[in-house]
Protein backbone atom coordinates (compact mmCIF):
# COMPACT_ATOMS: atom_id res chain seq x y z
CA UNK A 1 0.00 0.00 0.00
CA UNK A 2 2.85 2.32 0.84
CA UNK A 3 4.19 1.97 -2.71
CA UNK A 4 1.15 3.80 -4.05
CA UNK A 5 1.86 6.98 -2.08
CA UNK A 6 4.79 8.16 -4.23
CA UNK A 7 2.73 7.78 -7.43
CA UNK A 8 -0.19 9.65 -5.87
CA UNK A 9 2.16 12.45 -4.87
CA UNK A 10 3.63 12.62 -8.38
CA UNK A 11 0.17 12.74 -9.93
CA UNK A 12 -0.82 15.53 -7.56
CA UNK A 13 2.25 17.58 -8.43
CA UNK A 14 1.66 17.07 -12.17
CA UNK A 15 -1.99 18.07 -11.83
CA UNK A 16 -1.07 21.17 -9.87
CA UNK A 17 1.53 22.17 -12.45
CA UNK A 18 -0.97 21.67 -15.27
CA UNK A 19 -3.64 23.78 -13.55
CA UNK A 20 -1.10 26.49 -12.82
CA UNK A 21 0.05 26.50 -16.48
CA UNK A 22 -3.55 26.75 -17.70
CA UNK A 23 -4.28 29.57 -15.26
CA UNK A 24 -1.42 31.55 -16.76
CA UNK A 25 -2.81 31.13 -20.28
CA UNK A 26 -0.60 28.23 -21.45
CA UNK A 27 2.55 30.35 -21.88
CA UNK A 28 5.19 29.03 -24.28
CA UNK A 29 8.78 30.18 -24.56
CA UNK A 30 9.07 32.75 -27.33
CA UNK A 31 12.47 31.47 -28.35
CA UNK A 32 11.10 28.06 -29.33
CA UNK A 33 8.43 29.55 -31.59
CA UNK A 34 10.94 31.95 -33.08
CA UNK A 35 13.14 29.00 -33.97
CA UNK A 36 10.24 27.21 -35.69
CA UNK A 37 9.16 30.28 -37.63
CA UNK A 38 12.74 31.19 -38.51
CA UNK A 39 13.34 27.71 -39.91
CA UNK A 40 10.16 27.87 -41.97
CA UNK A 41 10.95 31.35 -43.28
CA UNK A 42 14.46 30.24 -44.18
CA UNK A 43 13.09 27.37 -46.29
CA UNK A 44 10.65 29.69 -48.05
CA UNK A 45 13.41 32.20 -48.78
CA UNK A 46 15.61 29.45 -50.19
CA UNK A 47 12.83 28.36 -52.54
CA UNK A 48 12.20 31.94 -53.64
CA UNK A 49 15.91 32.57 -54.21
CA UNK A 50 16.18 29.38 -56.24
CA UNK A 51 13.16 30.34 -58.33
CA UNK A 52 14.58 33.80 -59.05
CA UNK A 53 17.94 32.30 -59.97
CA UNK A 54 16.29 29.83 -62.36
CA UNK A 55 14.31 32.64 -63.99
CA UNK A 56 17.51 34.65 -64.43
CA UNK A 57 19.21 31.68 -66.07
CA UNK A 58 16.36 31.16 -68.52
CA UNK A 59 16.39 34.86 -69.45
CA UNK A 60 20.09 34.61 -70.29
CA UNK A 61 19.69 31.34 -72.21
CA UNK A 62 20.99 32.72 -75.51
CA UNK A 63 24.12 33.97 -73.77
CA UNK A 64 24.65 30.56 -72.18
CA UNK A 65 24.29 28.85 -75.55
CA UNK A 66 26.74 31.19 -77.27
CA UNK A 67 29.30 30.75 -74.51
CA UNK A 68 29.01 26.96 -74.81
CA UNK A 69 29.51 27.23 -78.58
CA UNK A 70 32.60 29.43 -78.22
CA UNK A 71 34.11 27.25 -75.49
CA UNK A 72 33.60 24.02 -77.44
CA UNK A 73 35.05 25.55 -80.61
CA UNK A 74 38.04 26.92 -78.70
CA UNK A 75 38.82 23.60 -77.04
CA UNK A 76 38.55 21.72 -80.33
CA UNK A 77 41.23 24.04 -81.74
CA UNK A 78 43.48 23.96 -78.64
CA UNK A 79 42.79 20.80 -76.62
CA UNK A 80 46.08 21.06 -74.71
CA UNK A 81 45.31 24.54 -73.39
CA UNK A 82 44.23 24.31 -69.73
CA UNK A 83 42.30 27.58 -69.97
CA UNK A 84 40.33 26.31 -72.96
CA UNK A 85 39.50 23.16 -71.04
CA UNK A 86 38.30 25.10 -68.01
CA UNK A 87 36.15 27.33 -70.22
CA UNK A 88 34.59 24.26 -71.84
CA UNK A 89 33.79 22.59 -68.51
CA UNK A 90 32.25 25.75 -67.05
CA UNK A 91 30.28 26.74 -70.15
CA UNK A 92 28.94 23.27 -70.85
CA UNK A 93 28.04 22.77 -67.19
CA UNK A 94 25.97 25.97 -67.32
CA UNK A 95 24.37 24.85 -70.60
CA UNK A 96 23.32 21.44 -69.30
CA UNK A 97 22.16 22.97 -66.02
CA UNK A 98 19.88 25.29 -68.00
CA UNK A 99 18.44 22.22 -69.74
CA UNK A 100 17.75 20.65 -66.34
CA UNK A 101 15.98 23.80 -65.15
CA UNK A 102 13.80 23.90 -68.26
CA UNK A 103 13.01 20.19 -67.94
CA UNK A 104 11.99 20.77 -64.30
CA UNK A 105 11.52 17.12 -63.35
CA UNK A 106 12.19 15.35 -60.04
CA UNK A 107 15.59 13.66 -59.99
CA UNK A 108 16.91 10.53 -58.38
CA UNK A 109 20.64 9.75 -58.48
CA UNK A 110 21.07 12.70 -60.89
CA UNK A 111 18.56 11.19 -63.33
CA UNK A 112 15.14 12.70 -64.14
CA UNK A 113 12.16 10.62 -63.03
CA UNK A 114 8.39 10.97 -63.44
CA UNK A 115 8.81 13.51 -66.22
CA UNK A 116 5.66 14.39 -68.13
CA UNK A 117 5.55 14.46 -71.92
CA UNK A 118 4.58 18.13 -71.83
CA UNK A 119 7.71 19.12 -69.91
CA UNK A 120 9.91 16.94 -72.08
CA UNK A 121 8.51 18.39 -75.31
CA UNK A 122 8.91 21.95 -74.01
CA UNK A 123 12.53 21.35 -73.03
CA UNK A 124 13.37 19.67 -76.33
CA UNK A 125 11.81 22.55 -78.27
CA UNK A 126 13.79 25.11 -76.27
CA UNK A 127 17.06 23.29 -76.94
CA UNK A 128 16.48 22.36 -80.59
CA UNK A 129 17.11 25.72 -82.22
CA UNK A 130 19.73 26.17 -84.97
CA UNK A 131 22.05 27.61 -82.32
CA UNK A 132 21.63 24.47 -80.22
CA UNK A 133 22.49 22.31 -83.22
CA UNK A 134 25.71 24.28 -83.65
CA UNK A 135 26.46 23.77 -79.97
CA UNK A 136 25.88 20.03 -80.25
CA UNK A 137 28.14 19.75 -83.31
CA UNK A 138 30.89 21.82 -81.66
CA UNK A 139 30.68 19.78 -78.45
CA UNK A 140 30.97 16.52 -80.40
CA UNK A 141 34.11 17.83 -82.12
CA UNK A 142 35.53 18.97 -78.79
CA UNK A 143 34.94 15.57 -77.23
CA UNK A 144 36.83 13.93 -80.09
CA UNK A 145 39.97 15.66 -78.87
CA UNK A 146 42.32 14.25 -76.22
CA UNK A 147 42.40 15.67 -72.74
CA UNK A 148 38.69 15.74 -71.82
CA UNK A 149 36.71 12.97 -70.12
CA UNK A 150 33.37 12.50 -68.40
CA UNK A 151 35.19 12.74 -65.06
CA UNK A 152 36.00 16.40 -65.71
CA UNK A 153 32.34 17.37 -65.29
CA UNK A 154 30.14 17.42 -62.17
CA UNK A 155 28.22 14.23 -61.50
CA UNK A 156 24.98 16.20 -61.43
CA UNK A 157 25.08 16.81 -65.21
CA UNK A 158 26.78 13.70 -66.57
CA UNK A 159 23.57 11.84 -67.40
CA UNK A 160 22.04 14.81 -69.22
CA UNK A 161 25.25 15.40 -71.17
CA UNK A 162 24.45 12.27 -73.19
CA UNK A 163 22.02 14.44 -75.15
CA UNK A 164 24.68 16.99 -76.06
CA UNK A 165 27.53 15.00 -77.54
CA UNK A 166 28.14 13.08 -74.35
CA UNK A 167 28.55 9.64 -75.98
CA UNK A 168 31.81 10.86 -77.51
CA UNK A 169 33.27 11.52 -74.06
CA UNK A 170 35.98 9.17 -72.90
CA UNK A 171 35.34 7.44 -69.58
CA UNK A 172 37.62 7.60 -66.58
CA UNK A 173 40.54 9.88 -65.92
CA UNK A 174 43.14 10.66 -68.55
CA UNK A 175 45.98 13.18 -68.61
CA UNK A 176 45.05 16.42 -70.30
CA UNK A 177 47.70 16.22 -72.95
CA UNK A 178 50.85 14.19 -72.83
CA UNK A 179 53.83 16.19 -73.92
CA UNK A 180 55.85 14.20 -76.36
CA UNK A 181 59.60 14.45 -76.08
CA UNK A 182 61.21 15.90 -79.17
CA UNK A 183 62.75 13.35 -81.46
CA UNK A 184 66.28 14.08 -82.55
CA UNK A 185 67.48 12.32 -85.65
CA UNK A 186 71.17 11.71 -86.07
CA UNK A 187 72.61 11.94 -89.52
CA UNK A 188 75.86 10.52 -90.68
CA UNK A 189 78.59 12.99 -91.39
CA UNK A 190 79.11 13.33 -95.07
CA UNK A 191 82.53 12.61 -96.40
CA UNK A 192 84.32 15.48 -98.10
CA UNK A 193 84.11 15.28 -101.81
CA UNK A 194 87.28 14.02 -103.43
CA UNK A 195 88.59 15.96 -106.31
CA UNK A 196 89.39 13.79 -109.26
CA UNK A 197 93.11 13.41 -109.90
CA UNK A 198 94.52 13.40 -113.37
CA UNK A 199 95.99 10.18 -114.55
CA UNK A 200 99.71 10.43 -114.72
Amino acid sequence: MKRIYPYVAMAFVASFAGVSWAARGFPVGIGAWQTVFATGDHGVRDDQDKKRENERIMRSLDTIKNEALQAATGFALSPCDSTMKQNLVEALTAYVHAWQIKLDCPRLANMPIVCSQEKLKAAVATFSTPLDQRVTDAVAQAFDQPGITIADFPESIRYDMLRFGGPALRPGYLPACQTQAPVYRTTRASRPAQTPTANR
